[in-house]
């Protein structure tokens, strides 16, 4: 009995000690704490990644793998023709370069439809180097290094393939616009007032809920009367006035972060001698970077998956990824013909065709989130607790 009672009195004083390493306390998390996150982070984790993972392993796999009731993931050998017949159709064996050196050679004449549309896509992109210089330079002292940095940009669109600078010219030109003009009228509607301001919220937000499909025939009708219809005209004009895709979405984060701006700061700068125009580009915006950073990341995303507002409103005249990746079937039903005779295994369209598309064409969106996670995850960060 008297060794039964120590037992317990040992038990009971190292219970504390227990508890604190299993469950936590106020200084520090327990183990069980611990294990509960991994456990979520995991579960979260591989939902996202597994469809992914899926669709690179399908890539991988010939006619006969699919077939293979023994195979579910991993394929019985390396079926590399799928990327090589996915970089055909979406031509990404076709470098941008050469193409401007085909226009810059009068191999496409003047009067084609294609040289005013290519030639306006060089302007936008060594227009680069100007526009980084000169904006930059309002926050950066060096106007030398963005002008290096810039250059060095154009140099690397200039040698991607072409599919690629057509996808990133449509949506990198609408992403900008979209979010300059959405910064200019969410800084208006926070910190001036006027009257019909409540008018113009509700009117935005009732343009927002409806579907972009009721509103495209009467534009398209529009674009084709004005004779932009079949340009980038089609669709910078709408960014420009807070009507791309998501714009309202990126006035309200743009609204809440003005919002929250002290005034004493306007009225020190006004007393300083600033105009609003100065306001605006040397204090709003470099303090609403979580801002510019979520819209420009978001919207990127959101005019990079778009086709049927672009094709519509372009005519066919740039036919950016999803696009192609739309009409891979196609494509292969003209390059099956040829290889029937020595793959006819392999010469009925698959998903394994459509998947090592689908791979290559996030690619540039993959490359995008892995340079800009970080700084997209801080900025959700602030502007949900801070708003900073």
């Amino acid at each position: 009995m008297k060794k039964f009672n120590e037992y317990k009195k040992n038990i009971r004083n190292k219970l504390p000690t227990w508890k604190k390493h299993m469950i936590g306390n106020g200084n520090g998390n327990g183990l069980l704490f611990k294990i509960a996150i991994y456990f979520l982070s995991i579960t979260f984790a591989f939902v996202f990644i597994y469809p992914l993972f899926y669709m690179f392993m399908i890539s991988l796999m010939s006619n006969t793998d699919l077939v293979d009731s023994t195979i579910l993931w991993i394929p019985s050998g390396v079926y590399y023709r799928n990327y090589i017949f996915a970089i055909n159709g979406l031509r990404l064996d076709e470098l941008y370069y050469k193409t401007v050196i085909d226009v810059i050679s009068n191999k496409a004449s003047f009067t084609d439809v294609m040289y005013p549309v290519e030639l306006r896509k060089l302007l936008v992109i060594f227009g680069i180097i100007p526009l980084t210089v000169i904006f930059g330079g309002l926050y950066v002292e060096s106007r030398k290094r963005l002008f290096y940095l810039s250059t060095l940009l154009v140099m690397v669109i200039m040698i991607l393939p072409i599919s690629y600078v057509d996808s990133l010219y449509v949506a990198g030109s609408q992403t900008v616009v979209t979010v300059f003009s959405s910064a200019i009228i969410g800084y208006g509607l926070a910190r001036f007032k006027f009257k019909g301001k409540k008018l113009i919220m509700m009117l935005m937000l009732l343009v927002y809920g409806l579907p972009k499909t009721l509103l495209f025939m009467p534009r398209s009708m529009l674009y084709n009367t004005i004779g932009i219809k079949g340009t980038m005209f089609a669709l910078w004009m709408p960014s420009f006035f807070g009507q791309g895709l998501q714009a309202t979405f990126f006035i309200l984060i743009f609204y809440q972060f003005f919002k929250m701006m002290p005034a004493q700061i306007e009225e020190s700068a006004y007393i300083d001698g600033a105009n609003t125009l100065t306001i605006f580009f040397r204090i709003a915006l470099p303090m609403a970077v979580p801002a510019l950073v979520i819209s420009l990341t978001y919207g990127f995303a959101v005019n990079w998956n778009e086709m049927f507002l672009t094709n519509i409103y372009l005519n066919g005249n740039i036919k950016t990824i999803p696009m192609l990746l739309q009409g891979l079937q196609e494509a292969w039903g003209a390059a099956a013909d040829y290889s029937a005779g020595s793959d006819v295994v392999n010469v009925d369209f698959t998903e394994s065709k459509a998947f090592a598309g689908t791979m290559l064409s996030i690619v540039p969106l993959v490359v995008m989130y892995g340079i800009v996670q970080r700084y997209f995850i801080e900025s959700i960060d602030k502007s949900g607790i801070t708003g900073e």
